[in-house]
């Protein structure tokens, strides 16, 4: 029977501090390394999230170069940048390091945050207005103005320009 090579690391007898002169301070020693990581690194549980707001990553960054508009479109929606030490500091160390200044940002965006009820007021008139984009765009093509060199308004175009639904359920989760 083959051996399997395996690796066997043991705890030593007496924990020793380290005795190489570093410039930063170690972070070993505030780090559980028995914590999982999520595979989702912007991941908030839901029991982290104060009751009556929602949160939101906006980019703010592409590439490393600003993307300034995309951001201001969300903070004239109502978004606002989050900083650790909002909310009691309880997002302090969970994207960035412990106490640093500033907003809370990840890879090229920025938390933000606003009140829920803003935000289904939001979403509900966003559903409005696409619902109204589609509905502009079912109009025009059963009347014929499909945009095509052909002939839209011919009798045999119109009369079989159908439109067919079909709705399935989606369960979307809530955070």
């Amino acid at each position: 029977m083959p051996r399997k090579n395996t690796t066997i690391e043991r705890e030593p007898k007496h924990e020793a501090k380290p005795t190489l002169k570093m410039r930063a301070p170690p972070n070993w020693e505030t780090v559980n390394p028995d914590e999982s990581d999520n595979p989702d690194k912007m991941h908030i549980p839901a029991s982290m999230v104060p009751e009556g707001y929602a949160f939101q990553w906006v980019t703010e960054s592409v590439l490393g170069q600003p993307f300034a508009q995309h951001r201001a479109s969300f903070e004239k929606k109502g978004w606002t940048p989050v900083h650790q030490d909002d909310f009691d500091g309880q997002l302090d160390g969970m994207f960035m390091p412990r106490g640093a200044p500033g907003e809370i940002k990840m890879t090229g965006t920025v938390l933000m945050v606003r009140p829920k009820g803003f935000n289904i007021k939001a979403k509900r008139q966003e559903v409005r207005e696409a619902r109204e984009q589609v509905a502009i765009k079912e109009a025009a093509w059963q009347s014929g103005d499909l945009g095509t060199t052909l002939d839209s308004q011919h009798p045999s175009a119109i009369n079989s320009n159908r439109i067919k639904k079909s709705v399935e359920r989606l369960v979307a989760p809530e955070d």
